[in-house]
């Protein structure tokens, strides 16, 4: 058995790709808000990254993580503190 062998092979098993223009309705839409929520908040990808992986839009995802009532991060990197930015 080599070492690659021991690697999960895909890291997102939880995010199913989905067809484009597929419509999730019943236990598939209630198994996918599942996934992109556990997703965003466990593995911290953003909400276009699993726009990406599963073929949904990024408006599909974030309505997805609204309904799970996933607490959103704050848009944008870290900033700078005023002091941080000045020469000394």
């Amino acid at each position: 058995m080599t070492a690659e062998e021991n690697v999960a092979p895909d890291e997102d098993q939880g995010l199913p790709s989905i067809p484009p223009r597929k419509r999730l309705t019943g236990t598939a839409k209630e198994e996918f808000d599942r996934a992109t929520a556990a997703d965003y908040t466990v593995k911290k990808a953003s909400i276009r990254d699993i726009a990406s992986k599963t073929g949904r839009s990024f408006g599909a995802v974030h309505r997805s993580l609204t309904r799970q009532k996933v607490v959103f991060r704050p848009r944008g990197g870290a900033h700078r503190s005023a002091t941080e930015g000045e020469a000394q």
